[in-house]
């Protein structure tokens, strides 16, 4: 599988529809971007990483991370990457699409497959992403839909490039250098889960789960009534469990989300006390302070329930 092509439209300082192909010849495979500081260059590496992953870019690089909370939260971050000449034209949308070739997916046999993730900075609450399977819908992509998460985003994640190794791919010369210097247990385990991914070596431990599950049914068809409701009742325990994980997780990224959005609007509230210091009454200097309270208040009760889930 390769990348075919890449089309920005009104993204950041890509105005208008701009198609890149990159599908490569017999003799030629591989495509070099290059560029004078300011022309896009960075722009169009974290296309990639916003059409593929959305709101879960900030996984791939703490850049983005970093990026993201200082614009206090990601509909305030990718909002501003609509095209300013774009937007003083009226135009209120901007995507980015990727098309991959060569694609060989078991599940779903074809030859192309185009994502792309559309924002709308007046109407969007969040980013919208669109899978066509050689130009088609897929019904399979639908099926993977969850209560928490939307089916494109999960076989991004399942069949495409899972988020744990996108970082060994979109990445440059200061990453190499923070993966060098990584030494938290944290960090560790994640570079490891990467490693496991880009060897291959999950191909092998989900093989051996296979052989684990069948051996499983085996020994349960052999298992006395008792022993099989125990085992039954064990089963669901942890399906339940896992449910009740998948949502925690869930619930912690909308806590982080809102912690970030309140934190930007207190430092908003603190920079118009200094700048209007001077030129307010003292009733709308305690109306400030008030709401610069209230929201320390909530930003201490989402750090609150963060510890609570970690725990």
């Amino acid at each position: 599988m390769f990348i075919k092509e890449i089309e920005l439209d009104n993204f950041r300082i890509y105005k208008g529809r701009n198609k890149i192909d990159l599908s490569p010849t017999s003799n030629k495979n591989v495509a070099l971007v290059s560029g004078k500081n300011g022309y896009g260059k960075t722009t169009f590496l974290m296309s990639l990483v916003w059409c593929l992953y959305g709101k879960q870019m900030q996984k791939v690089d703490e850049l983005y991370l970093k990026e993201i909370s200082d614009n206090g939260g990601y509909g305030k971050y990718i909002g501003n990457s609509l095209n300013r000449l774009a937007k003083v034209e009226g135009e209120t949308k901007f995507s980015v699409s990727v098309t991959f070739g060569d694609v060989k997916i078991e599940e779903i046999p074809c030859k192309e497959i185009k994502i792309t993730r559309i924002f709308d900075t007046v109407t969007s609450s969040s980013d919208k992403v669109k899978i066509l399977v050689d130009g088609f819908e897929n019904e399979l992509i639908q099926d993977l839909t969850t209560d928490s998460q939307q089916g494109e985003e999960i076989f991004i994640r399942d069949y495409i490039l899972p988020i744990e190794i996108a970082k060994f791919f979109f990445f440059d010369a200061e990453k190499i250098v923070s993966l060098a210097e990584i030494n938290s247990p944290e960090q560790r385990r994640l570079l490891s889960k990467a490693y496991t991914e880009v060897l291959g070596i999950k191909k092998y431990e989900d093989l051996k789960d296979q052989l684990e599950t069948i051996q499983d049914e085996y020994r349960k068809k052999s298992a006395k009534p008792k022993e099989k409701k125990e085992l039954n009742q064990i089963i669901a325990d942890i399906e339940n469990s896992d449910v009740e994980i998948t949502g925690t997780e869930e619930e912690t990224r909308q806590l982080t989300e809102e912690k970030i959005e309140k934190s930007s609007e207190s430092d908003e509230i603190q920079r118009k006390l200094i700048y209007e210091g001077n030129k307010m009454t003292l009733e709308q200097l305690n109306d400030l302070k008030n709401q610069e309270s209230n929201l320390y208040s909530e930003i201490t009760e989402h750090q609150n329930d963060l510890l609570k889930f970690r725990t």
